[in-house]
């Protein structure tokens, strides 16, 4: 076969090797080799690298990451595949479950409770998602100057925080929203304010540690102006941290939200919302419970929900116990 192989110009190394018997054990190693490299895949693809992460990882956690993707999803794309319109009044009222074109019955005044339930969620959230936003700039901003600077200034900043952390948050969020007057942008601003003192205070002891180790030194030594030391340099050291505490602000404020707007003090009628369904509807709490329960649980799963969110990323990005 050599000899032949040698002496014939036109049969290559390739074709020798394609005529050439193949072994079972090489078959074998050929198998193995492909299935290792589907694991190799399977090890670098997305689910994989949340579970490096550590994200995820007990059932609690995964059950609300679940819930939370599924709630922001019917909030952003609910309402365009439910025809119902949640604000139109019928005379079909009081109407129960699995109604023809109701599923989920009607209320006293004949709206179509799953499109109020649908459409109700995007209000909840957008005042959740805002107000924590805004919580976590003014928080984050006055606590990373605060623990940067230090002396003078550090002692002016804390003690604004603490004084506003004297208040009760929902005292003072009902102050703030009765000030400016019900509506979305005054219940964002005031759960917001009420939520940036918490913030403040860890972030302000996060940069504080920052502030002292050698790079921190290095970089002020150098003539590093001061807000790019702030953004560049402390403030990704400390986000870990922020991040997990951000997310368990979020069901705070979803449930001032939803508490405001059953006081009325939040989203204002006709527009759907979750704690204005749970006032409308407690006069019917004995003839028509759905109108109170699933409104009521649905704002009670979201809370849940983020809290253990939350719990899961303090657990990955702050695994020495910071938060």
């Amino acid at each position: 076969m050599s000899d032949r192989t040698g002496s014939d110009p036109g049969l290559g190394t390739t074709d020798a090797l394609a005529a050439a018997p193949v072994s079972g054990g090489a078959i074998r190693s050929a198998r193995r080799g492909r299935d290792r490299d589907g694991r190799d895949r399977e090890h670098r693809g997305p689910v994989a690298k949340l579970r490096r992460l550590g994200i995820g990882t007990s059932w609690p956690a995964k059950v609300s990451w679940v819930f939370l993707v599924a709630i922001v999803l019917v909030a952003l794309a609910g309402p365009l595949l439910i025809s119902a319109d949640p604000v139109r009044q019928t005379s079909s009222a009081m109407l129960p479950f699995g109604s023809p074109g109701h599923l989920l019955g009607t209320d006293d005044l004949g709206r179509d409770e799953l499109a109020r339930l649908v459409h109700g969620a995007r209000p909840l959230l957008f005042v959740a998602f805002a107000s924590t936003a805004l919580a976590a700039v003014i928080g984050t901003g006055v606590g990373l100057l605060a623990g940067y600077a230090g002396g003078i200034v550090e002692q002016v900043l804390m003690r604004a925080v603490d004084l506003a952390l004297a208040f009760p948050s929902i005292l003072l969020v009902i102050l703030l929203v009765a000030a400016a007057g019900p509506g979305t942008t005054s219940l964002v601003v005031g759960v917001g304010v009420s939520l940036a003192p918490g913030l403040a205070r860890l972030a302000r002891a996060l940069a504080a540690r920052e502030t002292a180790r050698d790079y921190i030194v290095a970089a002020r030594l150098g003539g590093t102006r001061t807000p790019r030391v702030l953004v560049q340099e402390i403030l990704p050291n400390i986000a870990g941290p922020m991040v997990a505490q951000v997310v368990m602000t979020l069901s705070v404020a979803a449930g001032f939200a939803a508490g405001l707007s059953y006081l009325g003090l939040g989203i204002q009628p006709p527009t759907p919302d979750w704690g204005y369904m749970v006032q409308a509807g407690q006069e019917f709490l004995y003839s028509a419970p759905r109108l109170v329960v699933l409104p009521a649980t649905l704002t009670l799963l979201f809370v849940v929900a983020c809290n253990f969110v939350g719990d899961d990323l303090r657990d990955a990005l702050d695994p020495k116990g910071t938060v």
